[in-house]
């Protein structure tokens, strides 16, 4: 497991940094690094994580 700091929130305690699996025999899930509670599957996370970055970006209006 690998402990990273996302832009996400843990439900239970608040905190940003995150187990994730690095190794097929790690368990599968994601889990707050700080209180262990249960996030998502990794695969999901992926499949988020992989639209977002091929989501085509919309200019901002400029201020």
């Amino acid at each position: 497991m690998i402990s990273v700091t996302l832009d996400l929130t843990c439900s239970v305690c608040g905190f940003s940094r995150f187990l994730l699996p690095i190794h097929q025999l790690d368990d599968a899930n994601v889990c707050c690094a700080n209180c262990a509670a249960y996030t998502c599957k990794a695969l999901d996370l992926e499949r988020v994580l992989s639209a977002v970055q091929h989501k085509p970006q919309t200019p901002q209006p400029s201020l």
